[in-house]
């Protein structure tokens, strides 16, 4: 490693992105409940039809977002019908590849 390596810069670094793709994801899906048929639902049933906590989802409305596990985004991108290279494609496009710098 780059002897110029500091924990806790990376940690800030890790920290906004984590924050801007919990707020994509966020502003993509989670504003209004969709089954896979359209109709509005519940945050409590959509969470149970994505197979992650309601609290999760809650988690990753606030602004500034949490450390989220990849199987989130692919639970919620699953039941989205998305490819992750799209959710992340669409992302790079909106925020750029080199965030924190």
């Amino acid at each position: 490693m780059n002897s110029k390596f500091n924990k806790e810069e990376f940690n800030e670094k890790n920290a906004l992105v984590n924050k801007y793709l919990c707020n994509f994801i966020a502003s993509k899906f989670l504003r209004i409940f969709y089954d896979q048929n359209k109709n509005e639902i519940t945050q409590n049933r959509y969470a149970k039809l994505c197979g992650i906590s309601s609290s999760t989802i809650s988690k990753l409305k606030i602004a500034e977002g949490y450390d989220i596990p990849l199987s989130t985004i692919y639970n919620i991108c699953r039941h989205e019908r998305y490819s992750l290279k799209q959710l992340f494609d669409e992302f790079e496009k909106e925020y750029g590849i080199n965030i924190p710098d």
